[in-house]
């Protein structure tokens, strides 16, 4: 049985975040990409294609599918693993984390003036021999394993997933509820919850509780 890839949570954002220059262009794409990935919960097939040329405008995310309005941004869906043929509209929200470098709302402003993209255009571009192209999964993994190096730990344990299985399980440690959770990340079941980690002090509380009715 494949090993699960180890969640992301926000302390180690936090140390990912020294290893990027986020005044660069590629960089704060990147950086937009891995906080999207952890607090839309997303599958990285909504987010990125395999390929550059099989970028589908109607299944991942472009520019035109994120709406900004003040500390709030929408964000789209039109094809996911549970929406095959256009039965509905998945919109997540993102809200504005003040003064903190982990707010989804202000990498995405940053990263589309550093780089202005079209409606239309994939939603992480980076400019390659002065034309822009869309990140690809591939290219998402590398930089993913590349900074987590970079902060000390083993890169084979971690994947794309990591981010899904993270802003999942940090959810869950803030107390949203399940079903909220469940419909975030658009699981068809309640099956997101093999994907949770918790903490040693999450499981001394249930045995806890259940001391207090011995």
């Amino acid at each position: 049985m494949p090993r699960r890839a180890l969640p992301i949570s926000p302390d180690i954002l936090l140390e990912m975040v020294v290893h990027f220059n986020l005044e660069n262009g590629s960089d704060c794409v990147y950086w937009c990409l891995f906080l999207f990935a952890f607090f839309l919960m997303s599958r990285k097939s909504n987010l990125v294609p395999d390929s550059c040329s099989q970028f589908d405008k109607n299944k991942q995310l472009t520019r035109g599918k994120v709406f900004v309005v003040n500390d709030i941004a929408i964000v789209v869906f039109e094809w996911t693993k549970t929406i095959q043929h256009g039965e509905r509209r998945l919109k997540i929200p993102l809200v504005k984390i003040p003064g903190s470098v982990l707010c989804p709302v202000s990498a995405y402003n940053h990263m589309c003036s550093k780089v202005p993209a079209s409606h239309d255009s994939p939603a992480f571009v980076i400019s390659k021999n002065s034309k822009l192209t869309p990140v690809t999964y591939g290219q998402f993994q590398r930089k993913l394993k590349s900074v987590i190096l970079k902060t000390g730990r083993d890169p084979n344990l971690y994947s794309s997933h990591s981010f899904r299985r993270g802003g999942a399980t940090f959810a869950f440690s803030s107390h949203v509820p399940s079903d909220l959770i469940q419909l975030h990340g658009d699981w068809a079941s309640d099956a997101y919850k093999i994907y949770l980690e918790f903490s040693m002090k999450d499981k001394i509380s249930v045995v806890r509780n259940m001391a207090k009715f011995v």
